[in-house]
């Protein structure tokens, strides 16, 4: 059995970083990811934040430029127009 559902996502991109974060849990309360899964992948690192009952409340996704599909970082830079200059 599978569900499929549309909700809001929730994304922000850093360019001096190109880091992209994925809120699974919005907003997340100051001290709610007390731990960070680490996956280190072949382009880039990607980390899960993790609240007291282990549940995913966000990812957060390095080397974001090669990482993101195309249309996704897209849409996060049209909704934060100060990103386009380095995120580009």
């Amino acid at each position: 059995m599978s569900i499929e559902t549309t909700i809001p996502l929730v994304c922000t991109y850093d360019s001096e970083a190109n880091a992209a974060y994925i809120y699974l849990q919005h907003p997340v309360p100051a001290g709610a990811a007390e731990k960070t899964a680490r996956l280190d992948a072949h382009r880039g690192m990607f980390n899960l934040d993790l609240n007291a009952h282990g549940h995913v409340v966000g990812l957060e996704i390095l080397n974001a430029r090669e990482q993101l599909p195309p249309p996704l970082l897209q849409a996060i830079l049209r909704h934060d127009p100060t990103q386009l200059k380095n995120g580009q």
